[in-house]
């Protein structure tokens, strides 16, 4: 097991009295719902135009080859077949309700935007820099023996204290990961000796944490142990489902190496509608 290196420091336990929450549900990746079918117009088709043309597309998914290959273009001309105009953008709920949304909002947990970046290394060890309202003046970095990739199903979650506030948390996290072995090898190619971070020792087991900042924020401070602690209270469940959304990953990429999509092909369908003040208006339900 990866142990790290580095001056000893004191090393941080989440709060006992803070208990926390995921609301809804952790999102693992899953094959998409087919959609639903569309029922096109009986279009009397007045003329068609076929051009071929040869296409490269964007990989379906990082470390898979182009998607390249001739997609058919059809357009056909056809008769007015008298759509209804699109409906208005409906009117914002916000300005419809103004006192109404207040009084919602009211009723809620402050809520705090956190801004998180997290390196992993070797998938032991997390170096984590925290800005709850994105400030970089008030950026918190703590060295942790969490698995921050545990992490990325998750957008939100709330903790509370034991003074009974509720603070809900919305993350907006970017996460890296290094293989020391990997990285080392690497860079030898280019004559360049990779300089290993300096990790502070972390026991294994349960979540804890060390603080490189020097005075490090006290809100900010409180983010890093409300993750500490959500990871004490659902670090199980998280890991799980974070092999899962791995095994999916791969799963699919697998597929695609061994079946690779091929370009779409296009239909277009256009008509003259003509002035669009004439035409009656679509009934209202």
């Amino acid at each position: 097991m990866f142990c790290g290196q580095g001056s000893a420091q004191e090393v941080k336990t989440p709060p006992v009295g803070t208990v926390t929450a995921i609301p809804g549900v952790i999102q693992v990746a899953a094959p998409p719902e087919p959609a639903a079918a569309v029922e096109k117009p009986d279009f009397q088709i007045e003329g068609t135009q076929v051009k071929l043309i040869d296409v490269v597309e964007s990989p379906p998914m990082p470390g898979l080859p182009p998607v390249s290959g001739t997609m058919t273009l059809k357009v056909h001309s056809v008769a007015d077949p008298g759509l209804p105009d699109p409906p208005r953008p409906p009117e914002s709920a916000i300005s419809a309700g103004t006192e109404d949304f207040a009084e919602y909002t009211g009723e809620q947990p402050k809520a705090h935007f956190a801004f998180i970046s997290a390196t992993v290394y070797d998938r032991s060890r997390t170096r984590l820099t925290c800005y709850p309202r994105g400030g970089g003046e008030k950026g918190v970095t703590v060295w942790s023996n969490v698995d921050f990739n545990h992490f990325s199903g998750i957008s939100a979650f709330e903790a509370k204290g034991s003074d009974g506030e509720i603070r809900s948390y919305h993350l907006m996290m970017g996460i890296g990961n290094e293989t020391t072995e990997g990285r080392r090898e690497l860079l030898a190619e280019h004559g360049i000796e990779w300089e290993m971070p300096e990790i502070p020792t972390l026991p294994d087991g349960p979540p804890v944490f060390v603080v490189e900042s020097q005075d490090p924020d006290t809100e900010t401070l409180e983010l890093v142990e409300d993750l500490h602690a959500l990871y004490r209270d659902e670090g199980k469940r998280m890991a799980e489902l974070s092999a899962a959304r791995e095994k999916a990953y791969e799963d699919k990429k697998a597929y695609l190496l061994a079946n690779p999509p091929k370009p779409k092909d296009v239909t277009v369908h256009f008509w003259n509608r003509g002035d669009s003040s004439t035409r009656p208006e679509a009934e209202q339900p």
